[in-house]
Formats: structure tokens, C-alpha cells, sequence
């Protein structure tokens, strides 16, 4: 490895992980390595190696025959350290958003999924079920923008890091290592889930608008008694679906997290 390379690699090795990824607890804790990794790489591959400037002619040469550097290693590791910085900023502005969207989202999940939520005793009337219609409708329109935002992550990643003035070349292999490093089969499945997760609980709130009045409070905490044995069964069928497939959504944003 050529001096140069050499302290690169050793500034770098120093700094902190870069803070990419804090805004949300759900991190894709595989893209920090990944980025780390892939950083050191492509400033010794893409961005030292091909700067002729990088080595001076020395006007005489040295008494060993060696080339004198142009860059002092406190220079070097501060270059390192602005383009260390250009790449944070520009993968914040995308991949921050989409962990404070992810955060949301599974907020707004969390209301959804509390136990009242799946028991009728709890609504005091009608306008309560259209009020949780409506907490429904903005949960989807949430999921929907956050689906559109991974869909955007390549051009948006390839527009953020552009407008931080990084090299086309080094633009292009730090996205497509970030965009690899995604979960992609787990974001897949959770947003399938969730569009399953909107559709079971719309059908459960129009379940209690449809009956309002035909249960009563059992004699277990947070269980409704039917009179009619068909409500009661199919009550049972969409509270259960309900319920299963928001633990599935769970186990998708514990999965992201390993």
C-alpha cells in the first residue's frame, strides 16, 4: 500500500461511525459496516489513486530516490474528513428520511394495535369507529409515501451525493453499495403485510359500523359477548386477522434491526 493510501486508511480507521443512521431506532445495522467498508475503498481506489496532484515532482530528488509528497497527512486526513462529511450529508437527506418515516409509521402502527383497539366495548359511539377510519386512512397514506421513498432511493441517493459535489464515478459505486446493503425481501414483505394489516382492519371498523349495538361486554376483561353466534365467529375471524398480521409487521422491524 502506497504512504499515502497507508494514512488514509488510518484516519479513517480512527473516525466514528457515521451518523447516518441514527435517526430511528429501526437501523439497517448492516449498511454501517457495509458503508465503512466501501468508504475506505473507494477513496484508496477512486479517489487517491487517480489524482496525479497527489505526488509532486519533486524538483531534485530526494537523497533516496523518493518522491517527495505534495499533501501533508494532517491535509489528507482532512480531505478524507470533507468527503467523509459530503457523503453523510447526502445520504441523511435520503436515508434519514426514510428512517423517520419507518419511525413513524410504526407509531402509528402501535396505536392501531393496542387492545382496545380490537375490542367494540371501547368505541362510546359511531363517530369514534369513523375517527379510527380516519387513523387508518392516514396509517396507508404514511405506508404509501414510505413505499414511494424506497422506490426513489437510487435516484435520490444519485441527485443527494451529486449536489454534495462527489465525483460522478464515486457517486455511482457508493449508492449502488448502499442501495445492496438494503433488506430489500424484508421491506418487501413488511409493506405487502401492512397493505394486508389496512385492508383486515378496515374490514373489522366496518364490521363494528355495520353492527353497532349487537355486543356487550363479556364476562372476560376486553372480550365482547355476541348474542348471535355468526357475529360472534366472524368478529373472532377479524380480530385474529387483524392481530396476526401486525405481529407479523413486528417481527418484519425487529428483523431490520439484527
Amino acid at each position: 500500500m502506497c504512504p499515502i493510501r497507508s494514512r488514509v486508511v488510518t484516519a479513517l480507521s480512527l473516525f466514528p461511525t457515521t451518523r447516518l443512521y441514527h435517526q430511528s431506532r429501526f437501523l439497517i445495522r448492516k449498511m454501517n459496516s457495509v458503508f465503512r467498508f466501501f468508504l475506505l475503498f473507494v477513496l484508496c481506489a477512486c479517489w487517491i489513486s487517480p489524482l496525479p496532484t497527489l505526488y509532486a515532482q519533486s524538483p531534485s530528488p530526494s537523497p533516496h530516490g523518493l518522491q517527495t509528497p505534495k499533501y501533508t497527512e494532517e491535509q489528507i486526513q482532512e480531505m478524507v474528513e470533507k468527503l467523509k462529511e459530503r457523503i453523510g450529508k447526502a445520504t441523511d437527506a435520503v436515508i434519514g428520511r426514510i428512517q423517520k418515516e419507518e419511525g413513524d409509521l410504526h407509531i402509528r402502527l402501535s396505536y392501531l394495535t393496542k387492545p382496545d383497539r380490537l375490542n367494540p366495548n371501547a368505541y362510546t359511539s359511531k363517530d369514534d369507529v369513523t375517527q379510527w377510519r380516519q387513523t387508518l386512512q392516514q396509517f396507508k397514506e404514511r405506508a404509501d409515501s414510505l413505499a414511494k421513498l424506497y422506490e426513489n432511493a437510487d435516484p435520490d441517493l444519485g441527485n443527494a451525493l451529486l449536489q454534495q459535489r462527489i465525483n460522478q464515478a464515486i457517486a455511482t459505486q457508493i449508492k449502488k453499495e448502499l442501495l445492496q446493503s438494503f433488506p430489500w425481501d424484508i421491506i418487501k414483505k413488511k409493506n405487502q403485510l401492512t397493505q394486508e394489516f389496512v385492508s383486515d382492519f378496515d374490514a373489522l371498523l366496518t364490521f363494528y359500523d355495520n353492527n353497532w349495538g349487537s355486543w356487550k361486554t363479556g364476562s372476560t376483561a376486553g372480550v365482547p359477548s355476541f348474542d348471535d353466534p355468526k357475529l360472534a365467529s366472524n368478529f373472532l375471524s377479524l380480530k385474529d386477522k387483524v392481530s396476526s398480521v401486525g405481529a407479523q409487521i413486528e417481527d418484519q422491524y425487529r428483523a431490520m434491526t439484527r
